[in-house]
């Protein structure tokens, strides 16, 4: 049987495209840039962290008495906390001594002077607006997990002692994860939202406070409290913003 030529050479060039589609699909991906997509995902949502403003947060490490955590969350005492130290008064200075009155100088001719244009006064600085009230707190989770474990549970009681205080059943807060440098940032990003889930489902299922006054967000490495030390325990904590009404 004959075939006519033209149908083995659409069958090559149709073989030559299939092998030359396969190649640079191969080569794509392999390539560095073949996978743009999701670094530049992981790259964006690093980025849209650095975006928020850090808060200064008292740290109050892993033990912290329900007064402290009332006065760094709210600022101010519990009828039953001790009230805060006087400040210290600064020493009363000395009278000096006595010294000889001046000579004076002779009267000198009166020059009328030019009148000057009113002063202009200075435009009025504008307050700065008060830092809001934030705490860190040492909470303690299985290795690589959520959970929260037992000796971390104490803590957030009285955590959410003090979001149940008359004073403050209109206060929002923020729950806010973060790890240390271990792990990718993609994983570390992903472990500290979850963390902060965890400590808002603990406040809202065990002391049934309103989730609608509690978000969430997770930092993973990239606010570490010890740069100096990035695998350091005090980055693996979880800070809580008062947010206000």
């Amino acid at each position: 049987m004959i075939f006519p030529p033209w149908s083995f050479s659409g069958t090559i060039e149709a073989a030559m495209v299939q092998r030359r589609a396969a190649s640079y699909h191969a080569d794509f991906t392999h390539r560095p840039c073949g996978r743009c997509p999701q670094v530049l995902a992981v790259a964006l949502a690093v980025a849209a962290l650095w975006l928020c403003t850090p808060v200064d947060a008292a740290t109050l490490g892993a033990d912290p008495t329900e007064c402290e955590i009332q006065a760094a969350l709210l600022g101010r005492a519990g009828p039953g906390c001790p009230p805060p130290a006087p400040p210290v008064a600064a020493p009363v200075p000395l009278p000096a001594a006595p010294t000889a009155a001046p000579v004076p100088a002779p009267p000198r001719p009166a020059v009328t002077a030019a009148p000057s244009a009113p002063a202009t006064p200075p435009p009025a600085a504008t307050p700065a607006p008060p830092a809001p009230l934030a705490a860190s707190f040492l909470i303690r989770f299985d290795f690589a997990s959520a959970r929260i474990r037992p000796e971390s549970r104490a803590v957030l009681d009285r955590v959410a002692a003090v979001m149940k205080a008359s004073d403050a059943l209109a206060v929002r807060f923020r729950i806010v994860g973060h790890t240390d440098a271990r792990g990718t940032p993609a994983s570390n990003l992903a472990l500290s939202r979850r963390r902060a889930d965890a400590v808002r489902d603990y406040l809202t299922a065990r002391h049934t406070i309103d989730a609608a006054r509690l978000e969430t967000e997770g930092a993973g490495e990239t606010r570490l409290a010890d740069p100096a030390h990035p695998d350091a325990a005090a980055n693996r904590r979880v800070e809580i913003v008062n947010l206000g009404p």
